[in-house]
């Protein structure tokens, strides 16, 4: 533990986007990170609302946390990898493999990362053993009323490159590669829908964030990604919205029944996200461990992509 705090000491971290941001400012103080802060919205109160300006007066950091809108990771992302020695951008990662090629291989020896805090989760083991057991494992984030911020760049396509697929889908794939060890990659898709349920019109109220009654939204809220590799399947589902209340929890089936076994998930713990930012500070000249984490990114994008049911089947 003393030598994590002497390390922590020395850390320098860079937060661009102070939406979800917070969290991550919250988990690096504790860690004893000096943390610097930048996001264009002066009612967000960080240190910077201009990115170059943050760069030139506190480079280089240890870490740097992409959590703008989408569609603006990658811009922010080859921004900051001149200045920082590690670079976590959030899900959904960018906007295609190639471009998570371009990152990796145009800004070395800086270490890139989509965010992947659900595999530190301390309860991991527990799931990994009762996955081993089961024949069919269900991983469900499903909501009673989570729409994020109805009407304002989540429901926006254009902005979020997606709708729920790409915001908790991502959380719930990222769980699979855990429960799936090292042959993950021997599971292929087998169904894959993507359903807008919901309008603004039916927003009425959300549990995360506020509602623009004149913003877009024309995204998926709903799906359902089934994954087999012939002896186990994983059916992973994920909704903003459900009329059947709250389901975030990791459920374990043998010979095509309950074996009574389940997980309680709920929303991923603090302890997660700082595991997972320590070991990626330790292993920083590991390259087995990040050249695993790109084969994993790299699947995941691909996983993800609009056309993933023709490359992956």
């Amino acid at each position: 533990i003393r030598q994590h705090e002497e390390i922590s000491e020395r850390m320098k971290s860079l937060i661009v986007g102070m939406g979800f941001g917070q969290l991550y400012k919250d988990v690096l103080t504790k860690m004893g990170h000096n943390v610097i802060t930048v996001d264009r919205d002066q009612s967000k109160n960080a240190d910077f609302v201009e990115l170059t300006t943050a760069l030139a007066t506190h480079s280089p950091f240890d870490t740097a946390h992409i959590c703008v809108p989408n569609h603006l990771h990658f811009k922010v992302a080859q921004k900051v990898a001149p200045h920082s020695k590690i670079v976590f951008v959030e899900k959904p990662g960018v906007e295609s493999t190639n471009h998570w090629r371009i990152l990796n291989n145009l800004n070395k020896p800086t270490k890139f990362m989509m965010t992947k805090n659900n595999m530190w989760r301390d309860s991991i083991k527990e799931m990994y053993d009762k996955a081993l057991k089961s024949d069919v494992v269900q991983i469900n984030w499903i909501n009673k009323d989570r729409i994020p911020s109805p009407g304002t760049w989540f429901t926006d396509k254009k902005f979020a490159m997606g709708g729920v697929e790409k915001d908790l889908l991502p959380h719930l794939i990222s769980l699979f590669v855990a429960m799936a060890g090292p042959t993950y990659k021997d599971y292929r898709i087998k169904k894959f829908t993507k359903e807008q349920k919901y309008t603004l019109k039916d927003c009425t109220g959300t549990d995360y964030g506020t509602i623009n009654k004149d913003g877009v939204y024309n995204v998926p809220d709903q799906t359902e990604m089934v994954l087999s590799n012939g002896d186990k399947t994983f059916i992973l589902m994920a909704s903003w919205k459900s009329p059947f209340g709250d389901d975030i929890a990791m459920h374990f089936y043998k010979d095509g029944e309950s074996n009574g076994e389940s997980v309680q998930l709920g929303l991923c713990p603090e302890p997660a996200y700082e595991e997972m930012i320590r070991n990626a500070i330790i292993h920083q000249d590991d390259e087995m461990f990040w050249s695993k984490q790109l084969e994993i990114d790299l699947w995941i994008q691909e996983l993800l992509s609009e056309d993933s049911e023709n490359t992956l089947h």
